[in-house]
């Protein structure tokens, strides 16, 4: 499996094109970018990040927008809506292509209000799903919609329902752990309606205490990892596994980097030799 860092474990420390240096002279060389805002999907910004990522040798394998801005108007149902959304979708997606990325990490729709399972519209959902997988096809990226506990994919039963109305192969899936537990189910469930479309991983720990569930860096919490290795290795999964945590998941940037080698080390290494 390929081991690299979303920048967005640096949110708040800088701007994004200082993180990605930043990440470069600690000699990753594998990452996801995540584009905070709306200027950061310009086409001459996708090129200064393309440059640091060439200067750096830094592959950028995935790109993930803050997608609250415009993914959830792609279900709307006033046209002109719809419209603008995907105009800002395909401006990601070349924003994309021209990092080199394959896979559009997607939050999709979210709940504006509580409401049950049974009032999604999947018969729509999958239609306009099926418009936006097909269009990033078209820019040789990979959507990989990814659980989020706010948002409608917070359950596998909510992916296995989205399957039956997406009818596009170009419709894959990023495995997240912390939002797994953070929606209260066990991270491998999602993993099993993930199998043979999972394109991402994004990998963190999580404690359970008396206030709620708290994220933390991997390795230093409650989930099991050998667990988690083991049933990628089973499924064939070889892709990215990329760490992502929050910032006040650790104190200073040496604790994420030593974490980080933790990381590369057990993922990199044959099943029988991890720690």
């Amino acid at each position: 499996m390929i081991t690299g860092l979303s920048t967005a474990s640096m949110f708040g420390s800088g701007l994004l094109e200082e993180n990605l240096k930043e990440i470069g002279r600690h000699g990753i060389r594998n990452v996801e970018v995540f584009l905070n805002t709306f200027s950061e999907y310009e086409p001459a910004y996708a090129r200064q990040l393309r440059q640091i990522a060439d200067d750096f040798g830094i592959c950028v394998h995935s790109v993930h927008p803050h997608g609250v801005q415009f993914e959830p108007q792609l279900f709307y149902g006033y046209d002109r809506t719809v419209n603008d959304a995907f105009g800002m979708f395909e401006k990601v997606l070349a924003a994309a292509k021209l990092l080199g990325a394959k896979a559009y990490v997607f939050h999709g729709g979210l709940f504006y209000k509580p409401a049950p399972y049974h009032q999604h519209n999947f018969e729509r959902i999958g239609q306009a799903l099926d418009r936006a997988v097909e269009l990033a096809a078209q820019y040789e990226i990979t959507l990989a919609y990814e659980n989020v506990h706010w948002c409608w994919f917070c359950s596998p039963e909510f992916g296995k329902k989205l399957l039956e109305h997406v009818h596009s192969k170009n419709l894959a899936f990023t495995l997240d752990i912390k939002q797994a537990a953070q929606s209260g189910i066990e991270p491998l469930q999602y993993l099993k309606m993930m199998q043979g479309r999972l394109a991402n991983v994004h990998i963190c720990d999580f404690i359970h205490g008396e206030n709620g569930l708290k994220t933390c860096l991997p390795f230093r919490g409650e989930m099991d990892f050998h667990a988690l290795k083991k049933a990628l290795l089973d499924a064939g999964y070889q892709g990215p596994v990329m760490m992502e945590v929050y910032r006040h998941d650790y104190a200073d940037e040496q604790e994420l980097l030593e974490c980080y080698r933790q990381v590369e080390a057990f993922f990199t290494a044959p099943l029988d030799d991890t720690f």
